[in-house]
């Protein structure tokens, strides 16, 4: 029987998802053409905005994405039918409620010279070639300032998080660290947005939608840890960065239940993951190489001054990270109810250092992916 319920909402929220796409989205792909070397796509009204990026094969192919804002693929459109000598194939589709996605597959470097304007967008289907209408570009844009990063202090105002001996609240330490990392990413040439600035409630798909409407190149979510019990805090220690995946270790899924904790209040064990996995998004590779580089980062600061210890690159269900259409991580900078740990991430030498590794993660992926 609790089977039967369970298919029976998982039905109702794909509805509503499908349904989504066609009531609030309005702007409707027309048509495709390949003139002079170049895949032009024409729209109903104006392009919101377009985000490219690549995906590498093992084959020696790339896969090219033009994700397009504010986008609906109607029925029956496609783009499969079309054909040149440079490309495997053509692929569109609707990713998300508010986005279609186009795929072109080649074995070509970099078909980075798209450029849009109006209801057109226009992609050159050879290297180097430059789009043949004046609009936006990847190329006419300088590096970082189009690179746009959200960093998202978790928990605020009647959400403490997790808390400690001595006064140590997690809502308050990492706002302190967010905002830190927000600096540094901005002395870098970023464009940053916070998810909250103060000691402020923010429902936690509210956090990843907002980062989809700034339109993230990267989302980063900024907690602290906490042992189960006082009796066992010394044994409880270390950085943890985490992408979104199905948890496999129970230390993954501990932290993942405690942050999905105001979420899920009165919620079974099963609808909890029914919904989770229905809307996990395919960002995992992304993810993963941003964890990486993160978690690289912040080590190699910390290490400079501090004996620390590394806890690694994770996979687990965090429900903020749900619902990214960007590369996105969730790290937890140390276990506030360690006596070491919840001593340094009070000071602002450590919280400083932190700041400073996470913010150069972010740029390493950046320069390495975008």
């Amino acid at each position: 029987m609790e089977k039967i319920i369970l298919n029976k909402k998982i039905i109702i929220l794909s509805l509503i998802l499908f349904f989504s796409n066609s009531i609030f989205a309005s702007n409707y792909f027309i048509k495709s053409e390949i003139k002079n070397g170049e895949l032009k796509l024409y729209f109903s009204s104006d392009i919101e905005g377009v985000r490219y990026f690549t995906i590498p094969s093992d084959n020696g192919t790339t896969k090219f994405v033009y994700d397009i804002y504010g986008a609906t693929l109607p029925k029956g459109k496609g783009i499969s039918q079309n054909t040149y000598k440079t490309i495997e194939s053509f692929r569109i589709a609707q990713n998300s409620s508010e986005r279609v996605r186009v795929v072109i597959k080649s074995s070509q470097k970099s078909l980075n010279r798209h450029a849009y304007r109006d209801n057109i967008l226009v992609i050159p289907l050879r290297d180097n070639k430059d789009a043949s209408i004046s609009g936006r570009t990847i190329a006419n844009i300088s590096k970082k300032h189009k690179h746009i990063v959200v960093i998202d202090a978790g928990h605020g105002g009647k959400d403490n998080g997790a808390t400690c001996c001595r006064g140590i609240i997690e809502k308050r330490i990492v706002l302190s660290i967010a905002k830190k990392v927000r600096v540094k990413l901005e002395n870098m040439g970023y464009r940053v947005y916070m998810t909250r600035s103060g000691d402020r409630f923010v429902k936690l798909p509210k956090r990843t939608e907002f980062a989809n409407r700034k339109m993230a190149d990267v989302f980063v979510s900024i907690h602290a840890n906490a042992a189960p019990s006082l009796r066992r805090a010394k044994l409880f220690r270390g950085i943890e960065v985490y992408y979104l995946s199905p948890a496999k270790s129970e230390r993954a899924k501990r932290a993942a239940e405690k942050e999905n904790s105001v979420m899920f209040e009165n919620k079974d064990y099963y609808t909890k993951n029914a919904y989770l996995s229905l809307l996990n998004r395919e960002k995992i590779i992304e993810s993963h190489k941003l964890g990486l580089d993160v978690r690289r980062y912040i080590v190699k600061n910390l290490k400079k001054r501090y004996k620390i210890h590394d806890s690694g690159v994770k996979t687990a269900n965090f429900w903020v990270l749900v619902g990214a259409q960007m590369p996105s991580v969730l790290v937890e900078v140390g276990y506030i109810t360690n006596p070491i740990e919840g001593k340094n991430l009070l000071t602002d030498r450590y919280q400083s250092l932190l700041a400073k590794g996470i913010a150069k993660g972010i740029d390493r992926y950046i320069k390495n992916n975008y």
